[in-house]
């Protein structure tokens, strides 16, 4: 989304909680609580905008109102929002019980989409999953590990189902707000991101072969041994770390990236 698609978005909102018709200096003051630092004629720019699509309509010299489409649109957005904050609630990840969790539900959704996957996968898409899995072989035991390759490799994968439902749970459980869990994981299974590699290995070339059950057997029992390296992780010397570690994150900290 544009900055000029957010402000309106911002706009409809604002108008819907207004106890009456707001002007162009009322709206530009309430954009700007919200983080938008336009001018007025910025504002009455976006107000014309707003009436050509029919979100809001003039009261004759006292401001503007929302219009049934712009109310419609404000309960979209709230709804939007209020589903954001309770899916990023939903997975958050608090402890180690909650790392093993989303590793387990990552293993029986992503299991499933890289056999989705190998039934729709084209050159294109296979090119870029190739160069993302090179670069994780190249980074492994280097700073470059800080881009999460690994992760990127996991992430193309659920682009290119064509599962909705499946692309949908993907989209969950590999959420930006879980990227630094996955420093955490790292962490975790850091002594055999080798092993993960070539993990990685196999399942790249079930989907390149349009191989369905190859790829999602080889996505399972990748998520089988990462599952066991975490678990001797965190019952053993790391455990008091990884808490700590997540106990930052829910603290809004930054953990250090692996090597």
């Amino acid at each position: 989304m544009n900055d000029r698609e957010g402000a309106m978005l911002a706009l409809v909102e604002i108008f819907s909680v207004s106890p009456g018709p707001m002007g162009t200096r009322h709206a530009r003051r309430e954009l700007g609580r919200h983080g938008y630092d336009l001018s007025e004629s910025s504002i009455s720019r976006l107000l014309r905008e707003m009436d050509r699509r029919g979100w809001t309509q003039s009261v004759e010299t006292k401001g503007r109102v929302l219009a049934a489409e712009g109310r419609r649109r404000a309960a979209e957005a709230v709804l939007a929002r209020r589903g954001s904050e309770s899916v990023t609630r939903a997975v958050a990840v608090r402890d180690v019980k909650d790392l093993l969790d989303l590793l387990r539900a990552r293993q029986a959704v992503e299991s499933a989409i890289a056999g989705d996957a190998a039934r729709a996968a084209n050159p294109d898409d296979l090119r870029a999953l190739r160069r993302i899995h090179d670069s994780h072989r190249g980074a492994v035991g280097s700073a470059a590990m800080i881009a999460q390759p690994g992760l990127m490799f996991h992430r193309k994968i659920a682009a290119m189902a064509t599962n909705r439902m499946l692309k949908l749970a993907a989209d969950m459980l590999l959420a930006p707000h879980l990227d630094r869990v996955e420093s955490v994981l790292d962490l975790a299974v850091r002594p055999a991101q080798d092993e993960v590699v070539d993990e990685h290995e196999r399942v790249l070339a079930c989907i390149a072969d349009g191989d369905p059950a190859g790829a999602e057997q080889a996505m399972n029992e990748h998520f089988a041994s990462m599952i066991a390296a975490a678990e001797a992780s965190v019952v053993g010397r790391d455990d008091q770390l990884i808490q700590r570690l997540l106990d930052w994150i829910e603290a809004g900290g930054h953990p250090a990236p692996s090597e």
